[in-house]
């Protein structure tokens, strides 16, 4: 393996290359967040002396793991914000560029996942850059001495604004690695997909983006969002529950203190950090701003699962999400099991948040909108949360975070290099069909038709209603959404 240096804003970078792909680890795109940083928004990165390697994989940010996994035996600090890069090591014109969001609620999760090597996209023409970016309470901490800390009047929402950071640090620099700084795609899973919603939301971001691919992730709950006095006043419980009457004496305790009996908003309020409405990030309720189309105009990808089913507890989720959408409360009843009843309710109640949203953007507003539905199953739990993701990056291969590596056979190789060129495809040319057609590659409407791509052993255009239950379900999630149009 050889290297390659670059000059970046900063200084000189050198990386790895085989004469293919170029890979560059642990790019620093702002300041560490530590010390007096911690719980400010993002500062720009530090210049530096000489060469500094990008070899070794950067710290994940602070979370809880799990033990026993690959989590558990990687390196975890506040001094998380950096990029990984993989590029054509001689591109022939300057690339477009897929900018990757890991998922896991906000709480969790790292960008060097081996499920998100860029290398198959590298050698598509594409760079693909993954980004670090704070998570749990040092990621998404509200209090009220924020107020007076922020110019721009921004309040919590620190790993967004971690992930603006990283668009503008690639606007800024992605030409020297051969990328075009105007064909840029930000996509993530889950809350990493929630992030895409969140930059679309964001005034700040225009301009550092221009389309999404959302996988299985949205902002359409409003238990996705928490106004800002009520994140100040949980922020500032919780400082003092560690015996700190100001912002500054809470940035001194170590985060070990802070962790040592778990992630402490949820140990101790039983309460999830999430985005915050300041009215300044985010101007408003997420959903409400996407909805009205108060947000970038952007092609997007939107898709999810066949089998979704993250919910909370079954009592209070099954009353709960029947009321908001006005659908029978025993029609899932059918399945005698409480538990069962409530996940085949999120599932449905998932995918009709996709197909709404979906139909939405392209029928009300005109917005180039493509829907997917993703169904292979190999297991027990059947086409399950976060699944296609290593089938759109090419790594089938790879050693899963947690658990076994699944059963593929030829036809996911098959898949996965279909999903792979419709997603190279929309980064490329904002379009999954691409710039010509194509005959090896089946078409794939947009959403001004009726029905979604169903990708499968045999992938084909399949109509909005996947089971009897989304009859019902879905209609009443389109109501509902349409309901907080106006």
């Amino acid at each position: 393996m050889d290297t390659k240096t670059i000059q970046c804003r900063e200084g000189l970078l050198r990386g790895k290359t085989d004469g293919e792909v170029a890979v560059f680890w642990g790019v620093p795109f702002a300041a560490p967040p530590t010390g007096d940083l911690r719980w400010r928004g993002p500062q720009p990165a530090l210049p530096w002396m000489g060469v500094r390697d990008a070899m070794e994989r950067p710290p994940m940010p602070v979370q809880v793991v799990r033990p026993g996994t690959p989590l558990a035996e990687h390196e975890m600090s506040e001094d998380c914000l950096y990029l990984n890069i993989w590029a054509p090591d001689t591109p022939k014109e300057p690339c477009a560029v897929l900018v990757w969001f890991f998922g896991g609620a906000l709480q969790a999760g790292w960008a060097d996942s081996a499920a998100y090597d860029g290398t198959a996209y590298a050698k598509d023409g594409v760079i693909l850059v993954t980004v670090g970016y704070r998570v749990g309470v040092f990621g998404f901490l509200c209090h009220p001495d924020m107020r007076a800390e922020d110019p721009d009047g921004f309040v919590g929402n620190f790993g967004h604004r971690d992930q603006l950071a990283a668009l503008k640090w690639i606007h800024d620099n992605i030409t020297a690695f051969g990328g075009d700084p105007n064909r840029v795609t930000v996509s993530g899973q889950s809350a990493g997909s929630a992030s895409c919603c969140a930059m679309m939301n964001a005034p700040s971001a225009k301009g550092y983006l221009h389309g999404a691919i959302c996988h299985s992730g949205d902002v359409f709950q409003p238990e996705r969002d928490t106004p800002v006095e009520q994140a100040e006043e949980l922020g500032r419980k919780l400082a003092e529950s560690f015996g700190c009457k100001t912002l500054d004496e809470f940035r001194r305790i170590p985060f070990p203190e802070l962790y040592k009996d778990g992630d402490p908003m949820m140990t101790r309020f039983h309460e999830a950090c999430a985005a915050v409405i300041d009215r300044a990030f985010l101007p408003d309720n997420q959903g409400e701003l996407l909805l009205q189309n108060r947000c970038l105009p952007i092609p997007v990808i939107i898709g999810s699962n066949l089998d979704e089913g993250s919910r909370w507890a079954a009592e209070q989720y099954i009353p709960t999400v029947t009321e908001r959408l006005g659908i029978p409360a025993d029609l899932y009843d059918y399945e005698p099991d409480l538990n069962r009843r409530a996940s085949e309710l999120a599932r449905d109640y998932w995918y009709g948040r996709m197909l709404a949203w979906a139909k939405i953007r392209s029928g009300d507003y005109g917005l180039p909108t493509w829907e997917y539905v993703f169904g292979r199953r190999l297991g027990p739990m059947g086409a399950y949360h976060g699944m296609e993701i290593p089938y759109t990056f090419g790594t089938l291969d790879a050693e899963p975070d947690f658990g076994r590596k699944l059963p593929y056979t030829d036809e996911d190789y098959a898949l996965s290099r279909l999903m792979h060129r419709y997603w190279v495809n929309f980064v490329k040319y904002g379009d999954p069909n691409g710039r010509e057609p194509d005959e090896t590659l089946p078409v794939w409407p947009d959403k001004t038709a009726a029905g979604h791509m169903h990708f499968d052993a045999v992938s084909e255009m399949r109509g909005d209603v996947i089971r009897k239950t989304d009859a019902v379900t879905s209609p009443a999630v389109e109501r509902w959404m349409r309901s907080r149009m106006k």
